[in-house]
Order: structure tokens, then C-alpha cells, then sequence
């Protein structure tokens, strides 16, 4: 048995950077009352919370302030995402499908999400081209404002659901950040890094993952983890 967690951002599809960027600053004005312009942000494989606590930290917002405002992210995040999301905004990336009709025609093998992503708004960003049908469990930025907690919840949730005791041994993230690859590590669990996020290839064999693919239209190394 074998359980493979996929994030969603750059390792599956891409949205469009216009509608990021919208969503922020829906983001900002709903929770923040912050009307004005933001600074380029480096969201790469962050979760939402730790996205909008370091927004809040920008606008000078006392901490326990900022964080008294995240039980709404969720709802506002979703419906922010919910107003620009469609098959012309949100790109799947190379390989993805076939990869994924693949991956679950095969026997003893569980497919998951792991992402910084809301759980409701991941759902969001997989519905335009209708990938969520391939995945069955998954943890999310809802579930932790720190991507490292996030491995546990994801193995410990595929065990609730299928009845097995999933190891991290018996665990691949894919991703296309070195917080991918962080944590992974962090959690036992190996790492598939893909270079069609923010990414190089070169800059993500700095942090040594234990597989490294440009696309995902390269799934050799996922056979070889399935195989082991």
C-alpha cells in the first residue's frame, strides 16, 4: 500500500496570476480593512494563514489581532477564489491527467492532497477542470498555518479512511517547493520535487529532494517509488 499526497499550486495546474493577486487583495479588504495596494509576496508554499498573518504583519496589525481574524479566512478565501476561478483562469499542468488516470488504475495505490491551501478552497481550485474526483483525503492550510505539521494529518486521515496503517516510509509528497521537500523530510516521508511552479530544477536539487522531475510528464521516478 502506498500513498501518494500531491500539492495543488504549480504541481497540478496554475492559476492565473492576475487572479492571485485579486484574490489577496479581496483577501485584505474583507478581513484587513486595507484598501490600498499590497507588496509582491512570496507565496511559494506557504498556507493560506501564514499568508495573511505575514500580510497582516506588513500592515503593522498586532498579532493576536491578525490571528483573532483567521476563523473567517476560509469562508472569504473561498468566495474570493469562487469569483475568478474557471477552466480560462486555472491551467492544468503537463502530464497531470494522464498521470493521475494512471496512478489510480493501480491496485494498493491512495492518492491525497497535501497544500497550504484552505480546504474549501482547494476544492475551489480543483473544480474548474475536475480533478478532485481523483482524491480521496488530504490535509490542508485549514488544518495547520504550518505546512510541516501537515504530513501527519494527511497519513493519520488515509489511515481513518482506508483502514490500513500508512507509514511515512509508504508515503511520497509531490511538490513543486523546497517547503515541499522540507517537509517531507521533517516527517520521514520521501519527496518528488517538479519544476513547473516558481522553481528551477536547478534551484530544487539545492534542497535534495529524493526525486526531481522538470514535469510531470517525467512519472518514472513515481514507478520507481511504487515499485520499491
Amino acid at each position: 500500500m502506498k500513498l501518494l499526497l500531491f500539492d495543488i499550486d504549480g504541481t497540478l495546474l496554475r492559476v492565473q496570476r492576475g487572479v492571485n493577486r485579486a484574490v489577496v487583495h479581496g483577501v485584505a479588504r474583507r478581513l484587513l480593512e486595507h484598501h490600498g495596494e499590497l507588496p509582491e509576496l512570496e507565496l511559494h508554499g506557504k498556507t493560506d494563514p501564514q499568508i495573511f498573518l505575514e500580510i497582516a504583519e506588513h500592515l503593522r496589525l498586532e498579532r493576536h489581532d491578525a490571528e483573532s481574524r483567521l476563523r473567517p479566512l476560509e469562508l472569504v478565501i473561498t468566495e474570493e477564489w469562487e469569483q475568478h476561478l474557471s477552466q480560462e483562469t486555472v491551467e492544468i499542468l503537463p502530464g497531470v491527467v494522464d498521470l493521475l488516470e494512471r496512478l489510480t488504475q493501480l491496485p494498493n495505490i491512495h492518492l491525497g492532497l497535501l497544500t497550504g491551501n484552505v480546504a474549501s478552497g482547494a476544492s475551489a481550485k480543483l473544480r474548474p477542470h475536475g480533478l478532485g474526483k481523483y482524491f480521496t483525503v488530504g490535509a490542508y492550510g485549514s488544518d495547520s498555518a504550518v505546512r510541516n505539521h501537515l504530513p501527519p494529518i494527511a497519513i493519520r486521515r488515509a489511515a481513518e479512511l482506508h483502514g490500513y496503517p500508512f507509514q511515512p516510509g509508504q508515503t511520497l509528497i509531490i511538490g513543486d517547493s523546497h517547503r515541499d521537500i522540507e517537509c517531507a523530510r521533517l516527517s520521514g516521508v520521501r519527496s518528488l520535487a517538479v519544476a513547473t511552479g516558481g522553481l528551477s530544477v536547478d534551484q530544487l536539487r539545492a534542497h535534495n529532494p529524493d526525486y526531481l522531475v522538470e514535469t510531470l510528464l517525467d512519472d518514472s521516478p513515481i514507478h520507481a517509488f511504487i515499485s520499491q
